[in-house]
Formats: C-alpha cells, sequence, structure tokens
C-alpha cells in the first residue's frame, strides 16, 4: 500500500484547535460489569513515561472498580524493550499488559504470536462497556497497531499521540532579536542556530537538543527525510527508503539531505550529544542547557511545562518543522497497550485495557502526555493547552504521514541508519557513506528474502 500525504491528513481529519468531537450517548457504567474478573492478580509492564507516571496514581481506582489486584513494573526505556522482547518470547510471560511501539517490536511480536489481537473483546458487548466508544480513538493512531497492514486486527490500543515538532526558547531568541514566525524553512533555522550557538555556547547552553546514537532515533528521522521528500507517494512500512521492488533508495537525494541535516544538527549539540536518548534531549533543554529541540516529540510539552521537571516553565516556544525546497511534512508515531498472547488473565487484562485507555483516562493522561489519542479528548484539552503549542501540533498534523517502518530485518537496517549518521556528524563525506547505507541495506533485504 503506498501512502500519499494529501490522504493521510483528510483521514485524520483534524481541524485547528482540534476541535472534533465523535461518539457520546448515555452512559451505561451501571449496567456493566466491573467485576467479571475479580479476585485475579495482573501484571502490568510499563515504559517509564508520562503516560505511565498519570495511570499508575489511578491504579487503585481500577482495583476498587473491579476487584483485581495489580501489580506494575516501570522500567527505563532501554531496559523495558530487553525485558519486554524477553518476556514475550518466554513459554510463561511474567506479565499480562504492556506498551508497545507499533514499529518492528510490534511486528516481531505480530509474526511470533506473541501479542493478542484485539477485536474481538471490543466487539463483545459483555467484556466492553457500552460506553467505551473504540471509534471515538484516532483512526490512524488506531493503524498502527493493525498488523501486518492497516487492514488487519488491532494488536494494541493507543495510548499516547505525538508527532514530530520543534521547541525553542522563547527568551533566549528574544534576547538575539530572532522573529521565530519569520523563520520560514530549514535554512532560515539554520541561519538562527548559527546566532545562538554564538552568542551562547561559552555560557553552557547548546543550540540544539536531538537524539543520537538511540535504538529510536531512525523513528525522529523520519521527519526529517520526509521534510524533504515532497509530495511523493512512498510504501508503507517502509518509508522513504526501499521501492515497490524493495531497491533501496539511501542515495535519493531527498534521504541524503534528511540525513545530512541531522548530522548538521548533531554538530550544534552539547558534549555527549551522539549518546542523547529522548530523555536526555527533553532534559538537557528542561534544564536549560540548549537552546532548541529538533524533530521530537510533541508529548515533551508536558515535561517541559512541569514545574517539577522543567526550569524553563514559561519559556518555551513551538514550532512545526520549516519547510524545505523539496517539501514541507513531518511524521507521527504513538505508544499502544497490548495484551500478552499467552496471558492466562485476559479477561482482567481487557478490563485494565479498556479502563486505562477510556475516554476519562485518556482525559487524564491526555494532560500529563499533552497527547491525548480521543478526538473528544482533543476537543476539551487543546483548550487548556499553550495556544502556540497547539496551533504547532494542528499544522504539524496536517502535514503529517504515519512513521511506522516495520519488516524482516528493519532492524538491522536501522542500525545501520544510525552507524550513517553519527559517521557523518564526524565529518564523512555523505556522498559515500549514504553510498555504503544503500548497499548494505540492499544485502539486508535479500538476507531476509525480500529479494532474489
Amino acid at each position: 500500500m503506498r501512502i500519499n500525504r494529501r490522504l493521510v491528513s483528510a483521514a485524520l481529519g483534524l481541524t485547528a484547535g482540534f476541535g472534533l468531537m465523535l461518539g457520546g450517548g448515555a452512559s451505561a457504567e451501571d449496567a456493566f460489569n466491573w467485576k467479571q474478573a475479580e479476585g485475579q492478580t495482573l501484571r502490568v509492564l510499563l515504559d517509564s513515561h508520562p503516560w505511565q507516571e498519570s495511570i499508575e496514581k489511578r491504579i487503585p481506582e481500577f482495583e476498587a472498580l473491579t476487584g483485581i489486584k495489580v501489580e506494575v513494573s516501570a522500567l527505563a526505556e532501554a531496559t523495558f524493550w530487553d525485558r519486554l522482547t524477553l518476556g514475550l518470547s518466554s513459554g510463561e510471560p511474567p506479565f499480562d499488559v504492556f506498551m508497545l511501539s507499533p514499529n518492528q517490536t510490534g511486528f516481531t511480536g505480530y509474526q511470533n504470536g506473541w501479542i493478542e489481537p484485539l477485536d474481538d473483546y471490543i466487539a463483545d458487548k459483555k467484556k466492553t462497556n457500552p460506553d467505551y466508544d473504540f471509534d471515538d480513538v484516532y483512526k490512524y493512531t488506531v493503524n498502527g497497531f493493525r498488523l501486518p497492514t492497516a487492514d488487519g486486527k488491532a494488536y494494541g490500543i493507543p495510548i499516547s499521540l505525538e508527532t514530530y515538532m520543534l521547541f525553542y526558547r522563547t527568551d533566549l531568541f528574544a534576547e538575539q532579536k530572532i522573529d521565530v514566525p519569520a523563520l520560514k524553512t530549514v535554512d532560515d533555522w539554520l541561519a538562527a542556530l548559527a546566532k545562538i550557538d554564538a552568542a551562547y555556547k561559552d555560557k553552557g547552553i547548546a543550540a540544539v537538543a536531538i537524539r543520537g546514537q538511540d535504538p529510536t532515533m531512525p523513528d525522529e528521522l523520519l521527519a526529517a527525510v520526509a521534510d524533504y521528500w515532497g509530495e511523493r507517494p512512498f510504501m508503507a512500512q517502509r518509508m522513504f527508503y526501499f521501492d515497490e521492488n524493495w531497491t533501496p533508495r539511501f542515495t535519493d537525494p531527498a534521504v541524503v539531505k534528511g540525513f545530512e541535516l541531522w548530522a548538521k544538527l548533531l554538530n550544534y549539540g552539547p558534549p555527549g550529544v551522539e549518546n542523547f536518548t529522548w530523555y536526555e534531549v527533553s532534559n538537557s533543554f528542561a534544564q536549560g542547557r540548549t537552546a532548541t529541540i529538533w524533530f521530537d516529540a510533541s508529548v515533551f510539552a508536558g515535561i517541559l511545562n512541569d514545574p517539577k521537571q522543567s526550569t524553563v516553565v514559561g519559556k518555551v516556544g513551538y514550532a512545526a518543522v520549516p519547510k524545505t525546497e523539496t517539501g514541507h511534512a513531518t511524521t507521527h508515531w504513538g505508544w499502544g497497550i497490548s495484551m500478552a498472547a499467552k496471558s492466562p488473565n485476559k479477561d482482567a487484562a481487557w478490563l485494565f485495557i479498556q479502563w486505562a485507555t477510556s475516554k476519562e483516562s485518556d482525559l487524564d493522561t491526555g494532560k500529563a502526555t499533552f497527547g491525548p489519542v480521543r478526538a473528544s479528548s482533543w476537543a476539551k484539552l487543546s483548550q487548556t493547552f499553550p495556544p502556540e503549542f497547539t496551533k504547532a501540533v494542528d499544522e504539524s498534523f496536517k502535514m503529517s504521514v504515519p512513521g511506522y517502518m516495520y519488516f524482516d530485518g528493519a532492524r538491522e537496517v536501522a542500525d545501520r541508519i544510525i552507524d550513517a549518521v553519527i559517521r557523518m556528524k564526524g565529518g564523512e563525506d555523505s556522498k559515500t557513506v549514504m553510498g555504503e547505507l544503500n548497499d548494505e541495506a540492499a544485502k539486508i533485504v535479500k538476507k531476509n528474502n525480500l529479494t532474489k
């Protein structure tokens, strides 16, 4: 299936201020039996994340409602991925419910039968509260968890929605008399970064925070490439990197320019930026050590506006990615929550999943993540978010495509992508690096029997 940006924007159905509201109806809460799995113990594995922090505070409410005891393990992201893969691949997973990425982790879980499809649970009136209103969840967020394609079964329910955008220090840009609304192109922003770098580098403030050798970095890098790709279609799940015959396209000018931009931005980063994960990116900005964040998650707004985590509250600006000479686009992504196929407590697991993704829960967690997944939540919460944030996110979604890359060998390709960017950051010739990446990608897809 090919992806076209205009069709995706229309399907998202997002309007300024996220005013779209779906679903509704009288409550049937009293008629639904929340006690149908009373007495069971549920094990939940979560990534350390604003959504996790928000939902974990409310778990006693779920326990009182259902009579189900919940045991939560919340782990830092690097540890979380290892524990998730090991647990899912075991004969008896040590968790029933878990947070899931719709990218390669989800695809691998689907291929191996590790993840329970949820469509039958959603459709079962005895197992699903009539007030749940699954249609209220944005379709394109849900489709990221439909495997192996957007027409497949749902192997997860979205819990947070993010688009990749820019953050900047309003006070520093004002001090340098930089008019941010006038920065229309990538070149405009690069000129501004040079000015910021010259003014603040010696004061311990780097111009850019951006992900480095983080396993998730290729997800965000897709937004940089999308910004140069233009209106050309591409293959779903292969993104811009392979054509219909699995021929690699890493030497395509748009792909090269996206990689070159990322490498250039890394060189505006603080010491150690090569190893930045999402945590270091958000924390360096929140603690006043960097002036901008590039191509990263809109959900960072929740961290940056929290006085307990941020020293720059009230000094945060937001912008959609700037246009390039060949295009103007970004990507979006979302966390989800899923059920282990080998869980012995599936009814209890589904009760937890639907409770954690209900309208009430999404309103609560959406305040923490700045990324609710329901149209009804966006309609209400967008009025409480900073107006510049809402505007930037709205602009971003209007030109956004799903950033999901998964196929046999995708992890190997992603690792080579990271190596290529870091090599270019170190000064190696981009033409040489991207040519070698193209050759390596061809070998990987051939090794995985995608080509002859």
